[in-house]
């Protein structure tokens, strides 16, 4: 594959999951108001513990070696089920526990650890097609605009028209599409 087509693949694929990982916080934030209350408070802790454990994940990349593009394409896999099954799972614990929000805290976390590990894994892995200075302004560029193109999906499309219960599922396609993209290339 050609640099620059593996480098601007790269960032798209930034750009979706940059989309996607911003809906999923509102989707956890949403979830958390309806089954907890108190919607400004469960809005503030989803969003900083998302941000949290985005920076913890961040911090674990470190740790990978080998074969980045693989760990990225799992990655994306992962958060392709996670993200998918978000609100069902919330929904299921609704019905089953009393602890629904420790399953929506739990969600967060490991969302936010995987949504942290993907924009130093595709740094690393842009690093050879681009200066330090253009692929860190580049990659943070799309992951950036894919987040407003997310919070305006999710404000006009995503809540009033799918629901909680279809966007989910759509993001989780993204990614999937994502990670079968990288895949193939």
């Amino acid at each position: 594959m050609a640099s620059e087509r593996a480098s601007s693949l790269l960032k798209l694929a930034l750009f979706a999951t940059g989309l996607s990982g911003i809906v999923a916080e509102y989707i956890l934030s949403t979830l958390a108001s309806y089954f907890i209350g108190d919607s400004a408070t469960q809005w503030a802790l989803i969003v900083s513990v998302m941000l949290f454990s985005m920076g913890l994940g961040s911090r674990l990349s470190q740790y990978f070696e080998g074969n980045l593009l693989i760990k990225f394409i799992g990655v994306e896999f992962l958060l392709s089920i996670l993200v998918s099954f978000s609100s069902l799972l919330a929904y299921t614990a609704a019905g089953l526990t009393d602890y629904v929000g420790l399953i929506i805290y739990a969600l967060s976390i490991l969302i936010g650890l995987l949504i942290g590990l993907e924009i130093p894994l595709v740094m690393r892995l842009n690093e050879r097609f681009e200066s330090l200075k253009v692929n860190v302004a580049s990659v943070m560029e799309k992951d950036y605009f894919g987040s407003l193109i997310g919070g305006l999906f999710f404000a006009f499309v995503g809540l009033p028209i799918l629901g909680l219960r279809y966007t989910p599922f759509i993001l989780g396609a993204l990614n999937f599409s994502v990670a079968i993209l990288l895949y193939l290339k």
